[in-house]
């Protein structure tokens, strides 16, 4: 267990999505370069695409362009990109072991959520897919915020949804988008390492825990609330 980093000291656990509890990135990088190709007329390298996972599809999409496109041609182009990204979504797989970790934290009795730099329609979609929505108490998505992921506003407001304060509550993700959101919201930022971002990336951000592979995340989460004094938690893990 990660310098006694223990999930049994903390009453919630937050998730994010894209590169955490699903691998999305073929979806991602060829929509989103579908929607620049047929917008703009050139598709970024497939590097430069996955550099802005974590940043919101409505903020992707106003870059490489000045001046910025009109509030009607921008919805016009998100609903594009969410087109492409439906045509690419059989390119989707979920982290088994990631998923069972939300799960496992469920069944023990941390209250959990969702906060992704998905927006509204894109959350619904993957909602209405995802196998393990019955072990989410709640999900923040960047339509419910003002200032998205990497500012802390997601964070916090999926601690005030579970009633809890910030300190009680880890952030699990695959970005420095993440990390820096929990960090500033006051949450423990956790990374795993078998997403969007290198080793070297997440570790400057000095998380507290960091995990290589799915199935790392799970071994811990399992320690972690096997170990829990609760009769409760021992008997649902």
């Amino acid at each position: 267990m990660p310098q006694g980093l223990s999930l049994s000291n903390f009453n919630a656990a937050l998730f994010d999505v894209d590169g955490t509890l699903v691998d999305s990135l073929e979806v991602f990088v060829r929509g989103l370069g579908d929607a620049y190709e047929h917008y703009l007329g050139f598709r970024p390298a497939r590097a430069e695409l996955l550099s802005l996972c974590g940043i919101p599809l409505h903020r992707q999409l106003q870059l490489f362009q000045d001046p910025p496109p009109s509030g009607e041609k921008l919805a016009e182009m998100v609903a594009f990109a969410i087109s492409r990204y439906k045509v690419h979504q059989e390119m989707e797989y979920v982290f088994d072991d990631a998923v069972e970790t939300l799960r496992i934290c469920h069944r023990a009795g941390l209250r959990t959520a969702l906060v992704t730099s998905k927006n509204a329609v894109e959350l619904e979609h993957f909602l209405s897919r995802f196998d393990a929505v019955d072990a989410i108490d709640t999900a923040v998505c960047a339509s419910d915020v003002h200032h998205p992921k990497p500012d802390p506003e997601a964070a916090i407001l999926a601690c005030r949804r579970l009633q809890i304060e910030p300190s009680q509550a880890v952030m699990i993700g695959d970005s420095v988008f993440d990390l820096r959101c929990a960090r500033d919201a006051g949450v423990t930022p956790i990374a795993v390492g078998y997403g969007a971002s290198d080793h070297a990336t997440l570790l400057a951000e000095s998380p507290a825990a960091y995990f290589e592979t799915p199935r790392e995340l799970l071994e811990w989460a399992q320690a972690s609330l096997l170990e829990t004094s609760c009769p409760e938690r021992k008997q649902t893990i």
